[in-house]
């Protein structure tokens, strides 16, 4: 069958595991999937490559926007697979429907809609903010656990950045933070969020040090954390040092 064809070249490309062959992975994928008896199981796949991909510190933020723009529109399409009377609902009912076999879909669709929107621009992260909240509270109670507590990581992101006009709320940033520490404490990102998110903007530079180290026993070479830490003194020595970290990086 063609679409077996395409399944097996998109998983060669993606055990190749370069930025170019995780594109080209998640196209064969995205392919595949109107072929496919259950094509939310390609779209998962590509949204999954679409991400990663996004996330790569070495991808141009240009190609960072496509890629979190089809990862979004790919779990959403598998969303629709998986549930298509949801589609012809608003999409706040289409997510209070979501069960346990989505909620992968869903994550990454949130997801990937906070890493366009910081590429995009402040304003857009703004004007995205309840979709993305409403999307990962249903994921936290679905699968706390996923991704090493990623819901919790990501609202915890999300309420350090927004303005206090916007709902921003540094003790509900740290709330969700501490509760993705808590689930997942070895893990790396867990921690290097919570000294971006809460410990620069608190300027608490005991915090950023004991969360950064954290991240190391758990990761040794993880290079944000170590980078992080080899920015300290730049980033609690100026007034204005808590203000570019808080939202993270684009991606």
């Amino acid at each position: 069958m063609a679409v077996l064809a395409l399944f097996t070249r998109a998983e060669a490309k993606e055990r190749e595991g370069d930025s170019d062959s995780l594109g080209e992975a998640a196209r064969l994928w995205e392919e595949a999937a109107p072929q496919a008896p259950h094509p939310e199981g390609p779209l998962l796949a590509a949204a999954r490559a679409r991400r990663e991909r996004a996330q790569r510190p070495d991808v141009p933020m240009d190609e960072v926007q496509v890629d979190a723009e089809a990862c979004a529109t790919d779990a959403w399409r598998g969303l629709a697979a998986l549930d298509p009377q949801a589609q012809k609902a608003s999409r706040s009912e289409a997510v209070s429907r979501v069960g346990p076999a989505g909620v992968e879909l869903l994550y990454l669709e949130a997801l990937c809609r906070g890493i366009l929107a910081r590429a995009r621009g402040f304003t857009q992260l703004v004007d995205r903010r309840l979709e993305i909240i409403e999307a990962l509270e249903r994921v936290a109670r679905l699968s706390p656990d996923l991704d090493d507590a990623g819901a919790e990581r990501e609202l915890g992101r999300l309420y350090a950045a927004l303005p206090a006009a916007s709902g921003g709320d540094l003790a509900e940033a740290r709330r969700h933070l501490e509760a993705a520490v808590e689930r997942a404490p070895r893990s790396a990102r867990n921690r290097v969020a919570y000294a971006t998110s809460i410990a620069v903007k608190a300027q608490d530079r005991a915090l950023f040090e004991s969360q950064l180290h954290a991240a190391l026993d758990a990761q040794p070479d993880d290079a944000e954390a170590r980078e992080l830490l080899s920015r300290e003194d730049e980033l609690f020595d100026s007034a204005e040092a808590a203000q570019p970290i808080p939202g993270g990086p684009a991606h």
